[in-house]
């Protein structure tokens, strides 16, 4: 049964590990987080890393996804090879991170942009085999690849070029990271979208924008039908991470989280 539990993004309250995140979570009603690795990087002796594990561990907060590191040099669709195989180790090393913070799964982006048409089928073939290659690693250490759907230019903004990026990947070790503020001006598509999707899709990135470019503001204040989006969750009995992406409101960590929360709660009135 599709039952939400409140999932978030920890970089979007805070981009550095401080004492004062650790706080706002221990004080949040948050069950489920996304760990971007940049944000574990600001701790370099390691003492909130141990700090932020004993917390999640205490409070029963699962690690649900790692999200992979993206743009410019981690685009591992890029035509350098070299540089191409750089991008390919951080999502590999996405995949370590999440075996060893037991997160089932770990979401990556297909491509950076821009991507002019010259070039795109030759990126969407060096894509393929990068997350073969990715997918092959999570498989080994049981964790799943969500591909994310991306705006604009990038590889893999539609269902079709999702579906051709995921062709031929073993299809219990990889699927689709839905995240509702790239579909552009096919917003209202998205309801069936989900449908179309079904167990292909497996986490979320939730937010809200104006219907022409990412926003990422939160859900409600743009232009998605939230009460048609949950219902087409429903409908496939969604079970994966309902994972806030969002810019919270507040000047503070606990203010910001405490707007997600408020958030989070409007979202599942009846």
């Amino acid at each position: 049964m599709f039952a939400p539990r409140l999932g978030v993004s920890l970089h979007t309250i805070s981009p550095t590990l401080t004492d004062e995140l650790l706080t706002a979570v221990a004080a949040a009603s948050i069950r489920t987080v996304e760990l971007y690795p940049p944000l574990l990087d600001t701790d370099p002796q390691g003492a909130r890393i141990a700090a932020l594990r004993a917390l999640l561990k205490e409070r029963g907060i699962q690690v649900a996804t790692i999200h992979a590191r993206f743009g410019g040099e981690f685009d591992i669709s890029v035509l350098d090879a070299t540089k191409r195989a750089t991008a390919v180790r951080s999502a590999l090393a996405a995949v370590s991170t999440a075996a060893e913070w037991c997160a089932p799964m770990v979401v990556v982006h297909a491509s950076a942009e821009p991507i002019v048409p010259p070039e795109r089928e030759q990126r969407l073939t060096n894509a393929r085999a990068a997350l073969a290659q990715i997918a092959a690693a999570g498989q080994a250490c049981g964790v799943r690849i969500a591909v994310e759907w991306l705006p604009r230019t990038c590889l893999g903004n539609s269902l079709e070029e999702l579906r051709q990026l995921l062709g031929g990947l073993p299809r219990d070790h990889v699927g689709v990271c839905l995240d509702v503020n790239h579909l552009m001006d096919r917003y209202a598509e998205l309801p069936q979208v989900v449908r179309e999707l079904g167990v292909t899709l497996i986490t979320l990135h939730l937010s809200d924008y104006n219907g022409v470019d990412e926003k990422h503001w939160l859900p409600g204040i743009g232009v998605i039908d939230w009460p048609a989006f949950l219902d087409a969750l429903r409908a496939t009995d969604y079970q994966g991470p309902f994972n806030y992406e969002a810019k919270p409101e507040g000047d503070s960590c606990a203010e910001r989280a405490q707007s997600i929360e408020r958030n989070f709660a409007w979202l599942r009135e009846p």
